[in-house]
This record gives C-alpha cells, sequence and structure tokens, in this order.
C-alpha cells in the first residue's frame, strides 16, 4: 500500500542553516551524501507495481532526508547532491514501468526541493543558469521542465539574462523550421515564457506568447499573467481564449475565466460568464455551474429563472446531460421522468436506480430486473459481475417492500434458465443466493 501524497511529498519548508561546520562534521556530510543517494538507486526491475510503490517509498524518504540535511549543514551543501538525485532517478525512468506517474512524482519533489535549496542560497547566477539549461535540453531530462519562476529569487537580473542568451544561442543553432510544429523551438519558447514570468513584467510576458492563435495558447497566457498579478489582463486573455475557439480547450478556457471573474470581479460578471459558458457547451457540467451561480447569495437573477429554459435545451439537444443536471440538482423524480421519456441507456438507469433506491425502493424493482435480463443476455464475466451486482440491489429493495419471497423465487427462475452456466451459478453462490 502506497503512503498517502501528502506523507510523501517532503515539501515542508526548510530549516534554517547552522552556520560553520567543523571538519568532522563535514565528514559526517559526506556519509549522509553517500547514505542519501542510495535511496534514489536500485538493481530491482520496477515492472510490477508493487516494486515500483516500494522504490517510491524509499525515494520520498529520500527526499525526507535531504530536506532534513540542508537544515543541518546549509542548502549550498546539499544542492549537488540533489541534482546529482534528480539524474539518478530521471535514468532509472528509462526503465521503469512508470504508468501511473509515481517516479514522475518523485522527479517533482526533487525539483521543487532543488528550487528551495537555491532560493535559500543562491548559486552563482551562470552555474545555476547552465544547469536549468542543460537539464531541459542536454538529454534525458529533457521530459521535466523546471519552473524557471520558482528559481526568480536565486537567479536575479543577471541570471535570467544569462538564460536568455543560452536561449538565443540554442535557437540560433536550429536548422529552418520545415513543419508548422517545431518541438525544439517548442521547448525553448515554453522556457521562454516562464523567464518572462520570473521578469514579473506583464508586457514581457505577453510578448513572450508569439503565437496566440488557438484558444490553449490565449489559456496559458492568462494563467501566466495571474502568475505575475496582472489580473485585468489576464481575464482580458482567458475571454479571448473562450470565445476564439468552439472545442474542449476553448471550453476549459472558459472554465477559466468564469473563475477569474468569481474570484475578481462583480458576482453578474460571473453569471454572465457562466452563461455564454453554458450557450456555447451545453452540458450537465455548466448547467450545474451556471445553477450554483445563480442561486449563491445577492444574486439578482434566479436559478428558477433559468431553469426551464435550460432543462429544454438539454432534452433537445443532450438527453444524457439533461438527466446529469437534474441527478446533480437532487430532483430525482424529474429525472426519473426523462429517463422514461428519453433513453433506455443501461448506465443511465443504473445511475437513476442509484439515486432512487432508497427513497422509493418499488419503483427500481422492475427497472432492476430488466437490467438483470441484459446483463444475462450475454455471457461475458463483465456481465455476470453486473448482475450479480444488481441482484444485491433488487434483493435490498424487495426486503425494503417486504418481498423477500419474491426474490427467492425469482434466484429460482434464474438458476433454472442459465444451469448451463456454471461461471454465472458459482458467482451466485459466491454472493450468497
Amino acid at each position: 500500500m502506497c503512503p498517502a501524497e501528502t506523507d510523501r511529498s517532503a515539501d515542508a519548508p526548510l530549516a534554517p542553516s547552522t552556520g560553520l561546520r567543523t571538519e568532522a562534521s563535514a565528514q559526517t556530510l559526506a556519509q549522509a551524501r553517500t547514505r542519501i543517494l542510495a535511496r534514489f538507486r536500485t538493481r530491482r526491475e520496477l515492472i510490477r507495481w508493487s516494486a515500483v510503490s516500494e522504490y517510491v517509498d524509499d525515494a520520498y524518504a529520500g527526499v525526507h532526508e535531504l530536506r532534513a540535511a540542508a537544515g543541518n549543514w546549509g542548502s549550498a551543501a546539499l544542492i549537488p547532491t540533489t541534482e546529482k538525485a534528480i539524474a539518478i532517478v530521471v535514468k532509472l525512468l528509462l526503465r521503469a514501468d512508470d504508468s501511473n506517474g509515481e517516479i514522475q512524482g518523485v522527479v517533482g519533489a526533487l525539483l521543487r526541493l532543488h528550487a528551495e535549496l537555491c532560493k535559500a542560497t543562491p548559486p552563482k547566477p551562470a552555474v545555476l543558469a547552465g544547469w536549468l539549461i542543460d537539464f531541459r535540453f542536454g538529454g534525458a531530462e529533457g521530459a521535466f521542465e523546471p519552473d524557471i519562476a520558482e528559481y526568480r529569487d536565486a537567479l536575479g537580473a543577471p541570471g535570467l539574462a544569462v538564460l536568455s542568451e543560452r536561449l538565443d544561442a540554442l535557437e540560433a543553432e536550429l536548422p529552418p523550421p520545415t513543419d508548422a510544429y517545431d518541438s525544439k523551438r517548442w521547448l525553448i519558447n515554453t522556457y521562454r515564457q516562464r523567464v518572462a514570468v520570473a521578469s514579473g513584467d506583464p508586457e514581457k510576458v505577453i510578448a513572450s506568447f508569439v503565437d496566440l492563435s488557438r484558444s490553449f495558447f490565449l489559456h496559458d497566457l492568462a494563467k501566466a499573467l495571474v502568475d505575475v498579478g496582472a489580473t485585468d489582463q489576464a481575464i482580458t486573455f482567458a475571454e479571448r481564449a473562450a470565445l476564439l475557439e468552439e472545442g474542449w480547450q476553448a471550453e476549459r478556457a472558459a472554465h477559466y475565466w468564469a473563475d477569474l471573474l468569481h474570484e475578481h470581479r462583480t458576482h453578474d460578471a460571473e453569471l454572465a460568464a457562466r452563461r455564454v459558458l453554458f450557450d456555447r457547451w451545453p452540458s450537465a457540467k455548466n448547467a450545474l455551474a451556471l445553477a450554483q451561480t445563480a442561486d449563491a447569495p445577492g444574486s439578482t437573477v434566479t436559478w428558477d429563472s433559468l431553469a426551464e429554459a435550460v432543462y429544454e435545451r438539454l432534452e433537445t439537444q443532450h438527453p444524457r446531460e439533461l438527466i446529469g443536471t437534474l441527478l446533480g440538482l437532487d430532483l430525482t423524480e424529474r429525472a426519473w421522468a426523462a429517463g422514461e421519456r428519453l433513453t433506455t441507456d443501461a448506465g443511465l438507469w443504473t445511475e437513476l436506480v442509484a439515486a432512487r433506491e432508497k427513497a422509493d425502493p418499488a419503483a427500481v424493482v422492475p427497472v432492476l430486473i430488466q437490467l438483470i435480463q441484459a446483463d444475462l443476455a450475454v455471457s461475458k464475466p463483465q456481465n455476470y459481475k453486473s448482475a450479480v451486482a444488481r441482484l444485491k440491489q433488487l434483493r435490498r429493495a424487495m426486503k425494503a417492500t417486504d418481498d423477500s419471497a419474491r426474490f427467492a423465487l425469482l434466484m429460482v427462475e434464474l438458476r433454472d434458465e442459465n444451469s448451463r452456466r456454471p461461471t454465472l451459478l458459482q458467482a451466485f453462490d459466491r454472493a450468497g443466493f
């Protein structure tokens, strides 16, 4: 069992340095470095998730020890060790199954610690700028991107200038672009954008986003402007991102726009944005967000005045979303009625049954029987598993309506009808039917 991320993340503040160290303590520091780096090394095959999780536990313990060592011997003494640990874990990733992202999480924790150590005791700006460039563009580490903005205080103006010069030099070495998407130039530009954020200048941030032809570019610019405290400009670009296109990236930008308005503008401004969001992308998620905003204290518009038009739009265009909206608003009976009019989808009826089972068990009985029969129409293990789960629901519903005897008769019928399905009968036995 993996510990919770909060237990593993090792992101506690650094303890203060204790100043000068004796020769003996320097020897102890060398021993500590060796012991800590051993946490990140392994000869095990990291293919099985259990092995990966055990390794990750040790690695996060190493991050904790690095942080504690920085408190004992000072941040500057542990910066090279942290960089070595990062290199070890990144190289190890090349031979590991990290499909659940646990080892990448270790790299992220180490990068955050590295930024904190550099902020506490800044290295020479040129040295730090060189490491950031080499890490991003020097090999396998290119899969990870340290956030330059987190190194702002450590780099200072001289370090940011060196970074910009190195990025210019990297771009100058590239051949002329032959494709609309040039991955190397894209990587350089994303670094430039974070350099601009580190500068704290909104105009430099805007200038660093050369291409604003897509919603996701505008969305990223809005987030970068928030990082430098330029909220007004962020809202403007978030709105542009929301209205530029019609796909999911524009919708995601529209949510960001509405969230910014919620935090920084009037309620009426947010409500107007939520209405635009629903009009452009009618869905249960957007309808429920609109309902929550309309019913907020002090709202000049009530959800009741908007609801019927929203329901009509969803019923006409997106019946599934209508049922999701009604269930989200705890209008279970109305959702049930909509389901009877609009759908035979088993997944939706599963949700409807779950919502109504406790309040009206008698109503769900015939639906559950139909769903069970549909499951058993196909001889597949997953169908058997679904049927058994529904039978447990059916037993609860019939017990609540004092009809347990009918359930026993139904099971006799099901066993008789499926007598040549030994796997299903075994599933019935295990469930106690």
